[in-house]
């Protein structure tokens, strides 16, 4: 099974659907528990690799010109198709070694250098040492996790699974920013669509008649105008998510459909040295660990953009964990018993999301900050599992302090661009 999906890899495309690499980590993991050997595994994989490579190669060069002068491929990837070629007859030889790195490289380049007219015996003095490299890496990181799942389990027991939750949080947080790095363009055609559908747009427009910046820049079309149509559906979506909340009939259902389960739960996975890492973690997103963040974040902007954009996001972030303390100690106690609400921590992190995204975008462009904004997410999920496993929070309190904590750090960016943006000029109609 395992040579099988190797070769289909690269001979039917079938590598998009099934990746190779997988099933060889999959046989690296057999062979550290002894079900099959490491030497006739290397065998089958290098063997059933190579001869996919050499079944995409005579694919391309036996249909690859026809396939690949098809109406839609020459109408929209003409041109690059015609530079690959270019590139594979050139230096073919990087594309082979370097076309292991990735899944879809690995699954079309036999393919393209059979297009290319590239002779098969240049692609596979190439091609085997680079398919023996990676058969034997991707079989050692096999046989790696098959020989650690036992340490891991032995260290954190059943609570492996929270480590599994948040390498799928990874995979799903990045393939999410990758599209939506690439379709800018359509971001703000949904954002626009969302502001026309759920009347927001009306809405700020009627709440604020003065700002009459806002009426210019309220548009992703112009300077700043994405940034700001981002913050208000931020804005307006973490207030609705507070009320809910914080609705007495919503907050019980939440508590006996969520909370009760989930804390159950966790506390049936963790064990005492995931508890002890947790509270040792989330120490930084409480006073006065909280200034051990905050205080490297200002120096780097400082340096970066001067000291009012640094004292921008100190203030957001103090004041937005300083915020939910105070709601959690003093005015919304008792609410979940034994637990935070909102979580302090939760809080936190989502206002330093909100607002270090917000820089990478005012001194860069769009993909760096969709790639902060990805990781900012990540970093949020980990601090929100790590509340539930520290037994400091219940997942109320971590949706509240997402919700708080993305919404006052909008409040804040909203209103210093608000103050620092310059009186606009009424718009003038057609003909006047």
């Amino acid at each position: 099974m395992l040579g099988v999906l190797c070769w289909a890899e690269a001979a039917f495309f079938l590598g998009f659907f099934t990746p190779g690499e997988l099933a060889v980590v999959i046989g690296g993991i057999l062979a550290s528990r002894g079900q099959v050997e490491m030497g006739p595994l290397l065998g089958v994989v290098i063997s059933a690799t190579l001869l996919g490579n050499a079944t995409g190669f005579y694919i391309g060069r036996r249909w690859g010109t026809r396939m690949l002068q098809w109406g839609p491929l020459e109408r929209f990837f003409g041109p690059s198709i015609r530079r690959v070629q270019a590139f594979m007859q050139r230096r073919g030889e990087w594309a082979i070694v370097l076309g292991r790195v990735s899944t879809p490289t690995r699954i079309i380049v036999p393919f393209l250098a059979g297009a290319s007219q590239v002779p098969y015996r240049r692609f596979l003095l190439f091609d085997v040492p680079a398919s023996v490299v990676w058969a034997v890496t991707f079989s050692t990181l096999g046989v790696v996790l098959g020989a650690s799942w036992d340490v891991l389990q032995e260290v954190t027991g059943t609570a492996a699974f929270l480590v599994l939750i948040l390498f799928i949080m990874a995979l799903v947080i990045r393939w999410v920013a990758a599209r939506i790095a690439v379709n800018r363009q359509r971001v703000e055609q949904a954002f626009l669509v969302a502001l026309r559908v759920t009347g927001t747009e009306g809405v700020v427009r009627a709440l604020a008649p003065g700002l009459r910046w806002l009426a210019r820049r309220f548009s992703p079309s112009l300077a700043h105008g994405l940034s700001l149509t981002l913050s208000f559906l931020a804005l307006f979506g973490a207030a609705g998510a507070v009320g809910l909340v914080l609705s007495h009939t919503w907050a019980v259902d939440g508590l006996a459909l969520i909370d009760f389960p989930v804390l159950e739960w966790i506390a049936e996975v963790r064990t005492d040295q995931s508890v002890a890492i947790a509270r040792g973690a989330l120490q930084a997103f409480y006073w006065p660990g909280i200034l051990g963040v905050a205080i490297p974040v200002m120096a780097f902007v400082s340096w970066r953009a001067g000291w009012g954009a640094a004292l921008r996001i100190g203030v957001g972030l103090l004041s937005a964990a300083g915020g939910a303390y105070v709601l959690d100690h003093f005015a919304l106690v008792g609410l979940v018993p034994n637990a935070e609400f909102p979580s302090v921590a939760v809080t936190a992190v989502a206002a330093l999301l909100v607002q270090t995204t917000a820089f990478t975008f005012r001194i860069s462009n769009w993909r760096p900050a969709v790639a902060c904004a990805a990781l900012g997410t990540f970093v949020l999920g980990t601090v929100g599992l790590g509340t539930l496993v520290a037994g400091w929070a219940a997942p109320s309190g971590v949706v509240l302090g997402v919700a708080l904590g993305i919404a006052w750090a909008t409040v804040v960016e909203l209103l210093v661009d608000a103050l620092r943006a310059p009186a606009a000029s009424p718009v003038r109609e057609p003909g006047k």
